[in-house]
């Protein structure tokens, strides 16, 4: 019986010292179109701009050469069985290009004149960017700033079950004048989603009826949504309450523990649960949080279009 030793595995090449990421992309030999043998080399991560006389090549250079190489490189990444669903790109007459990542274009029309429409929104990068930002954002407390973590509905349910059987506690959603409105607009708008009493400033009102407030010394406004005592008979019933309690609060909610457990149950509770100073807590943060598109997640000043146009009083 023969032994074979293993050999050693041969050591991987290493890089030369001072190697680094190409900064540029370097075009060699272009023959596509217009261009006569062309080579130059290109800065990445800028915004370039090119330029020229009609027939000069422009296009040929940015869509026919770079970007149809971008495209062809990524198609021979693809499995046989996804080409099939793709359209072929023909390889540009160029002699090499290097430093050369994914590529996207944008087709040269005259689109409609809408603000709304960017190059995010065509080439669907804002809906990735928009998934990112709900994955990796971190929601804070419209009030103090500070963390507030975000639980799913079902999440919040099982929090509340684990309290003590017994234990009375008090759904409420934040109020803010999103709009600037007045405080009778705010009350009927929660009068028409079945609340009737709100925490104005540590103090419960009844906004059944007409109310004398001082609207500018209003600082802080719960609506009181629902009232339980936690069993398990009634999960049913408190599942219905978070969900009316995030559409008044807009995804945002507070769960007050009223009676029947002890202070330090009560602290555990809201440790595990909420925010440190108001208690709060966010639904699921989603995709939607972040369309500038949609007037619920838009910005209140600018409606979503970036500018804010105000007249002068002179005009």
């Amino acid at each position: 019986m023969t032994h074979q030793s293993e050999r050693p595995a041969a050591p991987k090449p290493k890089a030369k010292a001072g190697q680094s990421a190409r900064t540029t992309i370097a075009v060699q030999g272009a023959r596509v179109h217009n261009l006569k043998n062309i080579s130059l080399e290109i800065p990445r991560d800028r915004l370039i701009v090119v330029t020229g006389l009609s027939g000069s090549g422009k296009s040929s250079l940015a869509f026919d050469t770079i970007y149809a190489e971008g495209q062809r490189r990524y198609m021979e990444s693809l499995s046989s069985y996804a080409k099939r669903f793709v359209a072929q790109v023909a390889k540009p007459d160029v002699d090499f290009v290097f430093g050369l990542s994914p590529v996207i274009s944008i087709e040269q029309k005259t689109l409609t004149n809408n603000p709304r429409s960017t190059v995010g929104t065509m080439t669907d990068i804002a809906s990735y960017l928009n998934l990112l930002f709900a994955t990796i954002g971190h929601a804070h407390c419209p009030r103090t700033g500070e963390p507030a973590p975000s639980r799913s509905a079902s999440q919040i349910l099982e929090a509340i079950l684990s309290l003590p059987a017994g234990t009375e506690i008090e759904l409420r959603a934040p109020v803010f004048k999103v709009y600037g409105e007045d405080l009778d607009y705010v009350f009927t708008e929660l009068r028409k989603k079945g609340c009737r009493r709100v925490i104005v400033d540590g103090t419960s009102v009844d906004i059944a009826s007409q109310l004398q407030l001082d609207e500018a010394s209003v600082q802080d406004m719960e609506a009181i949504v629902d009232r339980f005592v936690v069993n398990r008979k009634h999960e049913r019933a408190i599942k219905a309450g978070i969900a009316a309690a995030l559409l008044v609060g807009d995804g945002l909610l507070q769960v007050h523990v009223v009676a029947g457990a002890s202070q330090a149950e009560a602290e555990k509770f809201y440790r595990a649960l909420s925010s440190a100073t108001h208690h709060f807590v966010y639904a699921d943060i989603g995709p939607s949080y972040f369309v500038f598109n949609d007037p619920e997640s838009a910005c209140r000043t600018c409606g979503g279009l970036g500018v804010d146009k105000l007249t002068h009083p002179s005009c």
